[in-house]
């Protein structure tokens, strides 16, 4: 089982129309709301490879109850910790006609220190139960930066394969409690680093920094650009296939749903890099999040091409 942990989930309020005007009074012909935040992406991608999950998260207010709602209604299983403070709102427009998604996001709320204590105390409790534990998303206030720290040191207990998928406060608090796996995006990463990563070598030598911290497999994505990974000290490159690109949000979350269904079913690296990259450039294609069909990803698995900048590929039992 798959344990995926969302510290700052949003409810998003979506309107969609056939096309917008700006600074004139739009009437959307649709409205919807839909359950969001990096982990929970995970979760609704895995239920769609067939791969058993549950969602942990906070959830407050009249928002979390929509929020519980949402989640009910899609068949994510979760649990939550009720916070005092309001779940996270958003707004996302799409426009048809010009096949335009625009994400409007509200203020993260103030969990207080009493909660914290409560998530930890539950958290350690589930992560006696899963395979598999990924960390995803940012910190939505200062008594939550050290949670994924926490979570880490846990896994590394009771022998669980960790994935840390995150930025901020929140990654320079977890990193050096060494996550088996790192997965971050490019932008992030020079954030994180201090410095622009213009080239392939400046990618390679930022990987090579990740593993220093204690990380075992560090994975930087960059959008239709290639992705790299630095398995063990040997890296590899994976080119993505090129698609029409719709909406970018949640194809790192698809990305790491592809990485742990190959992890969970015992695939060999380079198919599960492969995997990755197809349900990652899929969502980028659609407007829906984190939806991508197992026959969408088939297809574009296909066209993804994986170079090896070391030694052969290796078995994907060998990474944990």
């Amino acid at each position: 089982m798959i344990l995926t942990v969302t510290l700052n989930p949003i409810i998003e309020h979506r309107l969609h129309f056939e096309e917008v005007t700006q600074g004139e009074a739009n009437r959307s012909d649709r409205l919807s709301y839909y359950a969001g935040g990096k982990g929970i992406n995970v979760s609704r991608q895995l239920n769609r490879t067939g791969v058993p999950n549950l969602a942990f998260t906070f959830l407050g207010g009249d928002h979390g109850r929509r929020l519980r709602a949402a989640l009910t209604a899609e068949k994510i299983n979760f649990t939550a910790i009720t916070t005092k403070a309001e779940t996270r709102f958003g707004s996302v427009v799409i426009e048809n006609e010009a096949n335009r998604v625009t994400h409007y996001f509200g203020s993260s709320p103030v969990i207080t220190e009493a909660e914290v204590t409560e998530f930890k105390a539950k958290l350690e409790k589930m992560m006696q139960n899963c395979e598999y534990v990924v960390f995803s998303g940012s910190s939505p206030s200062p008594a939550c930066d050290d949670i994924f720290a926490y979570g880490l040191d846990l896994a590394s207990k009771y022998d669980k394969t960790s994935i840390l998928d995150t930025y901020g406060t929140a990654l320079a608090n977890a990193i050096t409690h060494e996550p088996t796996i790192l997965h971050i995006n490019r932008k992030e990463a020079a954030g994180w680093l201090g410095t622009p990563l213009k080239t392939e070598d400046d990618v390679i030598a930022a990987l090579n920094r990740f593993r220093e911290t204690g990380v075992k497999i560090a994975v930087i994505t960059d959008g239709p650009g290639p992705v790299f990974v630095n398995h063990f000290g040997f890296i590899y490159k994976v080119i993505p296939p090129v698609i029409n690109r719709v909406d970018e949000t949640g194809s790192g979350d698809a990305f790491v749903a592809g990485l742990v269904t190959g992890l969970f079913k015992d695939e060999i690296l380079s198919d599960t890099l492969k995997i990755a990259t197809a349900f990652g450039a899929a969502n980028a294609g659609m407007i829906e999040v984190c939806e991508v069909s197992n026959e969408s990803a088939q297809k574009l698995f296909k066209l993804v091409e994986v170079e090896t900048v070391g030694k052969k590929l290796n078995l994907m039992n060998e990474m944990v």
